[in-house]
């Protein structure tokens, strides 16, 4: 779990299937970051069992939620990332709005992330990795920071510094189904 105000943050799934990568700048002296965030998976994983061309099983398209997703192919292993899987890896830009501020769920189930609006305002949003759809939190956050993310339920800060308030987002209820042990 990464910190707003970081330029750079990896992560890896506890499965060991996915690895999140934030590289980015600061807005402003001494404020929070703004980058890309890419989401890293195998080939095989990938194109297996995720139909690439209908992204969002949710509410809306990707236009629609505003989001700004697109496919890439790496040409060569990256040496950051390693997988339990061998293989070609796959990258997919998930932001370019993002901070490094983002997690894997406990189940490797979701990536949880936040992303600046052009209000400079922070958006949380939840891809669920199983077949890559995107739900956005209700609500708007001036920072937010991960705390946790176990049992389905994500914890957040928002504003770390100033006036602090944390609460508790259950991700079952944010795409209505049901999480599997």
């Amino acid at each position: 779990m990464g910190s707003a105000w970081n330029y750079s943050a990896k992560e890896c799934s506890a499965d060991g299937k996915f690895s999140a990568e934030f590289d980015g700048l600061d807005l402003a002296m001494g404020a929070p970051s703004l980058g890309e965030l890419r989401l890293y998976a195998s080939a095989e994983f990938l194109r297996g069992g995720i139909k690439l061309q209908s992204w969002f099983n949710g509410d809306a398209s990707a236009e629609a939620q505003g989001l700004n997703l697109k496919r890439e192919e790496s040409d060569s292993k990256s040496e950051n990332v390693k997988f339990s899987q061998s293989g070609e890896i796959e990258q997919i830009l998930l932001s370019e709005q993002a901070t490094a501020c983002f997690t894997f769920s406990d189940n490797s189930r979701f990536l949880a992330f936040a992303e600046w609006t052009a209000d400079k305002i922070q958006l949380v949003k939840v891809l669920r990795l199983a077949d890559m759809s995107i739900k956005t939190v209700d609500g708007l956050q001036r920072v937010a920071e991960f705390l946790s993310f176990r049992d389905g339920l994500l914890e957040i800060l928002d504003s770390p510094i100033f006036m602090s308030a944390s609460f508790w987002v259950d991700v079952r209820e944010l795409f209505d189904d049901e999480i599997k042990s």
